[in-house]
């Protein structure tokens, strides 16, 4: 699916990451078991070096608010402006109600302004914003989307092979009724590979209260792996190499933008390694395709995109193309246009006292 926006901007964006930090290094014998070669492998083949982690009563929506309130005192935002809250989340903080009508609350927003959830993981980021310049284009003004997970809920700690790729963040981003800003967006979905990054049991599907009944499955291993995230790597990261080229190449020849025009194409950060491979097969430039959010802060789902624009040095007036791939399988690529972007450092989440 390809479309073109005209009538939104993004105008700022924040992300908010917990304060507790954890370096790869210092979990060679609480996760790796003093297996040190694949401790060195992950850390130069993924990336890998720090993380930030929430404690248990930490969530998407304590994380979204300090970014977000961040974000509107920046830009002297009026809350009662906003016209709709987005969520994009894997990790909501209840089934019901959804995170963005708790967050709505926690805001203090107006009751004018709608609230609802998007269900995406890693590719959340540029749905999210294809929805919210959708109804932008529909004639609404301001839209405030939350993205981000705290995926190290669904993941036991002392697993090697998933535990220190994922980190928890969360990014708040502003995009505004502008008279004219072209978005460029080309999204994908294939859900016969639904499994393959899948936390299975937990839901209406399979749900708690069908193995809570058996106290002998409670002390399992397979109770907590199917309690937990699965991610079928192999799988995923060739999936990936196949889908983000040929959804890169797609948005290029859609936008009719010349590659030359573009200062950053930004791609999940999932994988450093990855990411390098998509870069070589497109025979991009290195300073053009920035690969550094894994080593500070992990695998950010639907906040890698956001962490990284937040990070870069970008100038007053820019184009990016952003692309992802993640849980669904769902896939997606955009060239958007940026101008007087607001955005700060990473920010450090404390609990309030």
């Amino acid at each position: 699916m390809k479309t073109r926006f005209d009538k939104a901007k993004i105008s700022g964006i924040c992300v908010s990451v917990p304060e507790h930090k954890i370096c790869i290094d210092d979990e060679l014998e609480s996760v790796f078991s003093n297996d040190i070669k694949t401790l060195k492998r992950m850390k130069k083949v993924i990336g890998l070096k720090t993380r930030y982690i929430c404690d248990e009563n930490t969530c998407v929506s304590d994380l979204g608010k300090h970014a977000a309130n961040t974000l509107l005192q920046g830009l002297n935002i009026d809350k009662n402006s906003l016209d709709v809250l987005i969520v994009v989340t894997q990790s909501p903080d209840f089934f019901m109600p959804s995170t963005a009508c708790y967050l709505h609350q926690l805001l203090n927003l107006s009751s004018k302004t709608i609230a609802f959830d998007l269900g995406q993981a890693c590719a959340g980021y540029l749905y999210g914003l294809f929805v919210a310049h959708s109804l932008i284009q529909s004639g609404l003004g301001k839209i405030l989307l939350i993205c981000g997970d705290t995926l190290s809920k669904f993941i036991h700690p002392k697993n090697m092979n998933l535990a220190p790729i994922f980190g928890d963040g969360v990014s708040a981003t502003l995009i505004e009724k502008t008279d004219f800003n072209e978005a460029f967006f080309e999204l994908g979905s294939d859900g016969k590979y639904f499994d393959k990054l899948i936390i299975p049991k937990g839901a209406m599907r399979i749900p708690k209260a069908d193995i809570f009944n058996d106290d002998s499955l409670m002390q399992t291993e397979e109770f907590r792996q199917l309690e937990s995230l699965y991610m079928d790597g192999a799988n995923i990261f060739n999936m990936a190499l196949e889908c983000e080229p040929k959804s890169f190449k797609e948005i290029l020849e859609f936008s009719k933008v010349d590659e030359k025009d573009i200062a950053f194409h930004l791609f999940h950060q999932s994988n450093v390694y990855l990411v390098d491979c998509i870069k070589e097969e497109l025979k991009l430039n290195d300073d053009k395709v920035p690969n550094f959010i894994m080593e500070k802060y992990a695998n950010l789902s639907a906040c890698s995109l956001p962490a990284l624009l937040c990070e870069l040095d970008t100038p007053k007036e820019f184009k990016a193309s952003l692309s992802a791939f993640g849980a669904g399988l769902s896939w997606g690529s955009a060239v958007l246009n940026f101008k007087d972007l607001y955005t700060k450092d990473i920010l450090i989440y404390t609990k309030e006292k």
